[in-house]
């Protein structure tokens, strides 16, 4: 199974040549014996971490495991690291749940190709079932056309625009969401960043927070942080 892109890099990543200049770097730090590692990464490219997905894996088997009923919703997928490891685990525990995905596929900053194709055949290199995509505004597409329950849903819709704007979207896509998902269900937030949990990484999308705390502010669920490396991410489970 590929160790689920945990130790191997997801099919989405492409290759490319490592540093010379960091590999350097990196051999002088292992000499000096500081413990210390520079990674390579592209954040324009690598949407993920390795961490993250190990999170990924183990709470989305805990909820086919123990049976929670609905479906798997993404939210905000670009070219599909986070939901191929996500139907990996579908079709790893046999299970009959479908994997939906939204997005408008309109990225911000520069990208080569088109997104929704580079998306589709990622899962086709993959050799895995292609995901039922809903394509359009988050205004647009939620909540008509998520399915009628949901047991696992990714948020990753950050845009690195303005917080309120990034907020009120993220209270769209609770206010959607949140009626769906049935009891015990589970929800990740990327970019979830609280300074009193979260040991390292930036606060590059606030409007996350900003939206869970007015949303939640009257309703049992609790948040957890999780360690993602240099991308802070969080979860909830629906009382």
């Amino acid at each position: 199974m590929n160790n689920y892109f945990i130790t191997q890099k997801p099919f989405s990543i492409h290759n490319r040549k490592n540093s010379r200049l960091i590999d350097f770097a990196n051999k002088g730090l292992r000499f000096l014996k500081t413990g210390l590692h520079i990674k390579q990464q592209d954040t324009s490219v690598d949407m993920n971490t390795v961490e993250q997905r190990i999170n990924y894996y183990h709470l989305l088997s805990s909820v086919i495991t123990f049976d929670i009923p609905g479906d798997v919703v993404e939210l905000g997928c670009f070219t599909g690291q986070c939901a191929i490891l996500f139907q990996k685990v579908i079709e790893q525990h046999t299970s009959n749940k479908q994997l939906h995905l939204f997005d408008s596929f309109h990225v911000p900053f520069t990208f080569k190709g088109d997104v929704e194709e580079e998306l589709k055949q990622n899962f086709s290199r993959a050799n895995l079932k292609q995901p039922i995509i809903h394509k359009g505004n988050f205004k647009d597409t939620l909540p008509s056309q998520l399915p009628d329950e949901i047991a696992f849903v990714h948020i990753d819709c950050g845009f690195g625009g303005d917080k309120m704007e990034h907020r009120d979207v993220l209270l769209h896509c609770f206010e959607s969401i949140y009626p769906r998902m049935t009891k015990n269900a589970i929800c990740v937030l990327m970019d979830y960043y609280d300074p009193q949990e979260n040991a390292q990484g930036i606060d590059i999308n606030p409007g996350v927070k900003l939206a869970f705390d007015i949303f939640f502010k009257d309703k049992p669920e609790q948040i957890t942080a999780l360690f993602g490396e240099m991308y802070n991410h969080a979860y909830f489970r629906k009382k």
